[in-house]
């Protein structure tokens, strides 16, 4: 569940979604909210833009567990 409003990032062609099976997946740039209530600001994930579905690649991923990181630290 992201908060704000996607910002879409060029790719090439859309990629067919795995959860509704449409070729609309897109690289998009947003604020999202995990289930677990951390914000990552700004992650470029791919985005179903017809059911929105999300799919995190390796660098997403990379950037969801180094704000967890930080948010589990001891100050």
């Amino acid at each position: 569940m992201c908060s704000s409003r996607p910002n879409v990032a060029p790719i090439s062609e859309p990629l067919p979604c795995l959860e509704c099976g449409k070729v609309e997946m897109v690289y998009v740039v947003e604020n999202c909210r995990m289930l677990d209530g951390l914000t990552i600001r700004e992650l470029r994930h791919l985005k179903c833009e017809a059911c929105g579905h999300r799919l995190f690649d390796d660098d997403a991923m990379h950037a969801i567990q180094a704000e967890r990181a930080k948010r589990h630290s001891p100050a």
